[in-house]
């Protein structure tokens, strides 16, 4: 089973998932410490909710192999578990594991604790489609939009975990954090955005809107999540170089969905475009974080 759970994780959750998830974790509890006035610092405070977002992200990986299951033996065949390279009970095995771990990493304070049972019953309902399966496989915008919470219940874990570590941390400043999640929503939206000739039967945004209403909805979804981080920058007083570095990396990434919202031509998917957006984001939230 363990080689078996190398190959599924290798291949759908590799260590550079991993990687990305505790340092979007850290830079998102370092950020929010510094605007109650508190220096960076690397500790096991900061670094154990990172992992149990991690295996919350893991879980949520198993959890939609089964969900998905039928569709991906159609449209994604070579995966580990349509494939047969993976069972469905190794599956079960690593996600009762991650519960586990989301659970004991949460035992720190009785806050966390609550909140990682809500964040796992939110899971849990995720899995039974909220109990209208055959309504939401119907309509993708209705699946997103049950389902894209729980990015908003990962970044609360982690303002809760600072909560706990300084007794003048509060929600107060929560709207300066939580917009930035939507960077994940962008990732979502273009990845399932192709041109008019590069549609086929699997469902994406661009078929159910139009290209330009989808096109036009994940740039306002960019405008919001990076539109916060300068509100970021602003309120930690971060150098402007920094600042200006940022946009031009940003507007670079952002160029080729403007120009598919006016020519609807599209030589590369946008998918890249919006991890490297992330990737931007988390690292310039930590250097915002640490100067």
């Amino acid at each position: 089973m363990l080689k078996r759970l190398g190959i599924y994780l290798n291949e759908m959750f590799p260590i550079t998932a991993f990687l990305g998830t505790v340092l979007t974790a850290i830079a998102v509890e370092l950020v929010y410490l510094k605007l109650f006035g508190h220096k960076a610092t690397f500790n096991f405070q900061i670094l154990l909710p990172a992992f149990t977002l991690t295996f919350v992200s893991l879980l949520i990986r198993v959890m939609d192999e089964f969900k998905d299951y039928q569709d991906d033996l159609t449209n994604f065949p070579h995966r580990p578990l349509p494939s047969g390279r993976v069972k469905r009970e190794d599956l079960q095995s690593l996600g009762f594991f991650c519960v586990m771990m989301i659970i004991f990493l949460s035992l720190t304070s009785m806050p966390l604790l609550l909140w990682s049972l809500v964040t796992l019953a939110f899971t849990g309902l995720m899995l039974k489609w909220f109990f209208i399966e055959d309504r939401m496989r119907k309509s993708l915008p209705l699946a997103f939009v049950s389902h894209h919470p729980i990015v908003f219940f990962n970044f609360t874990y982690l303002i809760i975990a600072c909560m706990q570590m300084y007794p003048d941390v509060d929600f107060s400043k929560a709207l300066l954090i939580l917009p930035v999640c939507f960077m994940f929503t962008n990732w979502e939206i273009v990845r399932k955005i192709r041109a008019p000739e590069q549609e086929t039967a699997y469902t994406t945004y661009s078929m159910i809107f139009g290209p330009r209403v989808a096109m036009s909805l994940s740039l306002a979804i960019q405008a919001i999540f990076n539109g916060t981080v300068l509100a970021i920058f602003h309120n930690l007083n971060t150098p402007m170089v920094v600042r200006w570095i940022y946009v031009i990396l940003q507007l670079i990434l952002i160029y080729p969905s403007l120009k598919f919202l006016f020519t609807l031509k599209l030589r590369n998917p946008l998918k890249p475009n919006a991890e490297g957006q992330i990737l931007l984001v988390v690292g310039f939230l930590l250097i915002a974080a640490i100067l």
